[in-house]
């Protein structure tokens, strides 16, 4: 953000404060914290701390703090509920780890969770990193409902989300002016890049903030969450403090355990399996099974594997670690620098090192533990899998360029032939039922069996090509195109009872019988269609101008045109409801559009005039018309009908109908 500034003395001042925020987030991720004025042990609460920049926290038996002293920023923070509960201590005690220097609340009881609270504080800094270790003491899986709520003394004069820069769609942290001297509040719950990212609730001229998060959480599974709470000294530097944060070293300071839990943040793809990948700094690195290290240059050019699905030659300048898996029958782990993974066994015994003495060395790779290739310049901090990949269950992560064939897949709907490029992703590893899960590009997801018993593909990357093939009994996903990206809303959606989704429009000519008349209806024109409560075999259709009209259709199955361009022939009986917020007009009504169309290139500017304004009365219905009409139309029909599409479609989005159609049910997080 740019400080307009105009006094030479206040610039210095500023940027001495945003130099102070980055070096407050550089402490927060050295390992080397320092702790409260306590040593190791347990200490009793409130424990009391004082930090060097004039604020004293205190830390209270559910593990949420407070300010004291001269114009305290906060007068709550971190304040945990989960499904509508506290988490709530036996003893009014903490105890201070001796290892990491954490004031740790120890198996908090919150309803059928256990939950433990790491606190690491930094004195020189005045701020705090929280680690909420949450685990599922259930038989049953839980969908967990997180909030945290924090509380400003003397209220909030001004505050920001900060923007995740690598996804904008959506914010990890908050920055609030208050009134205790202009200081700020800064309260950071995500990452850069999380795929867990914080809902923040604000409301203006209020003093309280409240950050949520909604997780399902298997039984008997573990997940943590990581927050940073600081006192900046303008909005600026807070955001600043933010922005300066690097995931991945402040993932060098967690715990391993700890560390491959946190899903709200970029760090537990540094592990495979249970295992972290080791990275050198200036040099490579050879962990021996001892637990020794030796540090030199790796002389191997490139490495092959054989793996049960095919020869592999990767090039060593790709590689960023190498795991010996398993103790009697070692299986080697190749983890490259965009984070792929590949199992299997290497074509050789032994290992070529110099050491940084210059000595050279053949190391038995039955004697090496992990294996880590220095850091390169220009490698990726973190790994985007933007790229399409393949997840093995034996953990392999692999990419690959797109299959040539279609994917044949045996539906309730028939077979359908899916082109690659219109799948989003396969899972085949379901733990709810033992078919398959088909997500489309266009947002569209239903269930399904893959009838190919192996795909043959081709790796991702640069040189020579390597084609392989992968049985489909172990693939556990088919990723070809990266994150859940929102589909268009303005797009039918046909939600099934199944908990099937189509995202798409219905098709052909239906016959409705009604209590008095049969009705002819172009599937085109519907809006809404649902089944009615007295009887399940009968629906009620809403047209395209509101009618509404109930009967049993002649029909017995749906044709649902996918915005991907597949047809699905979806049985009647199945539907929970089909919601079109740009349904098709009337005939009529169409031919009422295209003559207005076409007097919007008359000559008489009038006549252009006055067909604009009659096309804007009509409202949003022909919107979707008009999208079909402006490619034929003069340049200037043109420009007036995309004026026409912009007052109708703001005018919509302000006034957006709602689908009674459930919210999509939360992705379960699975780690141990």
């Amino acid at each position: 953000m740019t400080i307009r500034i105009s006094l030479a003395s206040v610039v210095a001042f500023a940027a001495v404060a945003l130099c102070a925020a980055v070096s407050r987030a550089e402490r927060l991720i050295r390992p080397a914290f320092i702790g409260g004025d306590a040593g190791p042990g347990t200490v009793n609460l409130p424990y009391v701390w004082n930090d060097n920049t004039g604020n004293q926290w205190q830390f209270y038996q559910q593990g949420q703090f407070q300010h004291s002293g001269n114009m305290p920023v906060y007068s709550q923070g971190a304040m945990l509920m989960i499904n509508g509960n506290y988490p709530q201590g036996r003893v009014n005690q903490a105890r201070m780890d001796e290892k990491t220097g954490e004031l740790v609340f120890d198996n908090l009881a919150c309803g059928a969770l256990a939950v433990t609270r790491r606190v690491l504080l930094d004195r020189e800094g005045g701020s705090v990193r929280y680690i909420d270790v949450i685990r599922n003491t259930a038989g049953a899986e839980q969908t967990l409902n997180i909030s945290y709520q924090a509380n400003m003394n003397y209220g909030v004069q001004m505050a920001v989300n900060v923007a995740d820069p690598k996804k904008n769609t959506q914010n990890i942290a908050w920055v609030a002016q208050t009134h205790a001297n202009g200081r700020c509040a800064v309260e950071m719950f995500a990452g850069k890049g999380t795929k867990l990212a914080p809902v923040i609730n604000y409301q203006p001229g209020n003093s309280a903030v409240q950050i949520s998060f909604s997780h399902v959480l298997p039984a008997g599974k573990t997940i943590a969450i990581m927050h940073f709470h600081a006192v900046t000294a303008s909005i600026d530097a807070g955001q600043k403090f933010v922005q300066g944060m690097k995931e991945s070293r402040v993932m060098a300071s967690v715990p391993s355990a700890i560390r491959k839990l946190i899903v709200n943040y970029r760090g537990g793809e540094n592990f495979v399996g249970d295992c972290e990948i080791l990275r050198g700094d200036i040099l490579d690195v050879v962990e021996l099974r001892s637990g020794d290290q030796l540090k030199g240059t790796l002389k191997d050019a490139s490495f092959r594997l054989r793996t049960f699905y095919g020869e592999v030659e990767l090039p060593a300048a790709k590689l960023a670690g190498l795991i010996n898996a398993g103790e009697y029958r070692p299986r080697q782990l190749l983890v490259t620098t965009e984070g792929e993974v590949f199992g299997g066994a290497l074509d050789r015994e032994k290992l070529s090192l110099e050491l940084s003495s210059g000595q050279a060395m053949e190391v038995p790779l039955t004697q090496i533990s992990r294996v880590g290739w220095r850091r390169r310049q220009g490698e990726p901090e973190e790994w985007t899998f933007e790229k399409p990949f393949i997840l093995m269950r034996p953990g392999d992560r692999i990419g690959v360029q797109l299959p040539e064939k279609d994917i044949e897949v045996a539906t309730r709907y028939g077979t359908l032939r899916l082109k690659p490029s219109a799948v989003r992703a396969i899972s085949f590893q379901n733990e709810e039922h033992g078919v398959h899960d088909i997500t489309l590009i266009d947002g569209s997801r239903f269930a399904g069996l893959v009838t190919a018993d192996v795909f043959e593909m081709k790796l991702a990357g640069e040189g020579r090509e390597q084609a392989v093939k992968f049985p489909v009994s172990s693939i556990r996903r088919m990723q070809f195109v990266s994150g859940d990206e929102p589909g268009d809303d303005q797009q039918g959606t046909l939600d099934l009872m199944n908990d099937d989704v189509l995202v798409g429009i219905l098709t052909g000519a239906l016959k409705l019988d009604t209590a008095f008349s049969t009705i002819d209806i172009s599937a085109g024109e519907i809006k809404r269609l649902v089944h009615t409560a007295s009887s399940p075999s009968d629906v009620q259709v809403t047209l395209w101008d509101d009618s509404v009209v109930s009967g049993q259709l002649q029909q017995q199955h749906l044709v649902c045109r996918l915005q991907s361009g597949i047809d699905m022939k979806v049985p009647v009986a199945l539907v929970k409801e089909y919601f079109q917020p740009r349904p098709q007009p009337s005939a009529a009504v169409m031919q009422t559009i295209s003559a207005l169309v076409a007097e919007l290139n008359a000559e008489d500017w009038k006549a252009r005039d006055a067909a604009q304004e009659r096309l804007v009365a009509m409202g949003t219905i022909v919107i979707a018309p008009l999208k079909q009409l402006k490619a034929a139309q003069s340049p200037e029909a043109q420009q007036r009908i995309e004026m026409i599409l912009k007052r109708l479609e703001d005018s919509s989005s302000r006034n957006k109908p709602q689908s009674s159609a459930p919210a999509p049910r939360p992705a379960p997080v699975l780690v141990d």
